[in-house]
């Protein structure tokens, strides 16, 4: 299992007992991760999350050179880190833990390989019908990005909502603000288990006060919502009859007679 796929589960686990013979103390383990967007070559991004709370960084090679990519990631080895592509990758990048890709013209080659963890932009404006498919696709999480809009709304909510019921995978939602407290609780709630921040412009005290504010909500889902966080499972392809209702063999002629 990667770095990311571990600190995901962690998170979904919330409190955790703390290691070692006769430890009684319970670690607190934040219910959402905080992911950190970074510009490649940026020497001041990358600063920035040596020194911040983040739990994973994510690169992007789109627009700038292997160069600047690999001294960023290079720069931020000590965390999780990501690169962000427009098509996968079918080899491994070199000091990355997992990388993301957005076009959908990805060759599936590329997601090859049980040791590399695959990170998929999906639109929330996605057709219906190929929607319904994306849960079968091999990849360990979706990326979500509603990072056109300043501020969290309704609408942004539904379009979250609308590809956390086609998917049991995690859900990655990239952002264009730090969200307040009230805000994270809507996304947990949402079934997000992680945000991703573009770090341009941001400082560290903005990133811990975010991470304190995810430290604060409650390791499960509110009552209202805690329903909602099971995926609905797409229903193509599904109409075959399920092994607990597959129809009784006929009896075989030979059991019919009786024994004179």
């Amino acid at each position: 299992m990667g770095e990311l796929l571990d600190k995901l589960e962690r998170a979904s686990k919330g409190t955790v007992q703390a290691l070692g013979f006769g430890a009684t103390k319970r670690e607190k383990v934040a219910p959402m991760l905080l992911i950190g967007a970074i510009e490649p070559g940026d020497d001041a991004q990358a600063k920035l999350v040596s020194v911040a709370t983040v739990d994973a960084v994510i690169v992007s090679e789109q627009g700038s050179t292997k160069a600047k990519v690999n001294k960023s990631v290079k720069a931020v080895k000590a965390l999780a880190v990501g690169v962000w592509l427009d098509e996968a990758s079918s080899g491994d990048i070199a000091g990355s833990d997992f990388q993301v890709f957005s076009s959908y013209a990805t060759p599936i080659e590329s997601l090859g390989g049980e040791k590399r963890t695959n990170v998929m932009q999906v639109s929330p404006d996605l057709e219906d019908g190929l929607l319904r498919t994306i849960d079968f696709l091999p990849v360990d999480a979706f990326l979500v990005s509603l990072a056109e809009s300043e501020k969290l709304t309704v609408s942004q909510l539904m379009r979250l909502g609308r590809i956390r019921g086609m998917t049991s995978h995690w859900i990655l939602a990239h952002l264009a603000i730090l969200p307040s407290k009230e805000e994270l609780g809507q996304l947990r709630n949402a079934g997000v288990a992680a945000i991703v921040v573009d770090l341009a412009g941001r400082k560290a005290k903005e990133l811990e006060a975010c991470k304190a504010a995810i430290l604060e909500l409650p390791n499960e889902p509110s009552e209202r919502n805690k329903h909602r966080n099971v995926a609905t499972l797409p229903s193509a392809g599904l109409n075959q009859p399920s092994p607990s209702r597959r129809p009784e063999p006929e009896p075989d002629e030979d059991d019919d007679w009786d024994e004179e």
